[in-house]
């Protein structure tokens, strides 16, 4: 009888610790405080279900436009927009740090986005980071081409020289 008591106790226990999470304080200011300033009207889908499932519409875009080259969103008003992160969602958030990594940080999460994606310099969005460097970044590309070729020249060279 008494082992039964320990079971059940520590079970008691147990569950209390795994469910802490669910009912730990729901207060909004534990919450992170997102800036919600935006430069439009309307967002591209409700908020609510901005919120909840963002990255599933992210996903639908990428695939969209990669797979079958449907470029454009069709907003609740009617209106077109390019299905794009960059220009679309970050042209209307004002600061992805306030808006994007606040709550990326608070949920732990590492969007992948800025695998691929120009990562935007902190404060406006019209200023993104690899842009500003774009003519430099062609020369590097240009310079590296033409040393992996350079051999390759020089061999040709060799070879027309020696059939004269």
């Amino acid at each position: 009888m008494n082992e039964k008591v320990l079971i059940f106790a520590g079970l008691a226990v147990f569950l209390l610790a795994a469910s802490y999470p669910f009912w730990q304080s729901t207060e909004a200011e534990d919450f992170p405080q997102i800036a919600m300033q935006t430069k439009g009207e309307q967002c591209v889908a409700p908020v609510e279900y901005m919120r909840k499932n963002h990255m599933k519409l992210l996903e639908i875009w990428r695939d969209s436009v990669v797979r079958d080259g449907d470029r454009f969103h069709i907003m609740p008003d009617g209106s077109k927009v390019e299905k794009s992160l960059t220009k679309t969602c970050l042209d209307c958030h004002v600061s992805k740090e306030k808006f994007c990594e606040e709550c990326h940080s608070f949920a732990s999460v590492k969007p992948y986005c800025w695998e691929c994606h120009v990562v935007p310099k902190s404060g406006g969005h019209n200023e993104l980071s690899g842009i500003d460097d774009a003519e430099e970044n062609r020369q590097n590309l240009l310079n590296n081409l033409l040393a992996r070729n350079q051999p390759l020249a020089e061999n040709n060279q060799r070879f027309k020289e020696g059939r004269k």
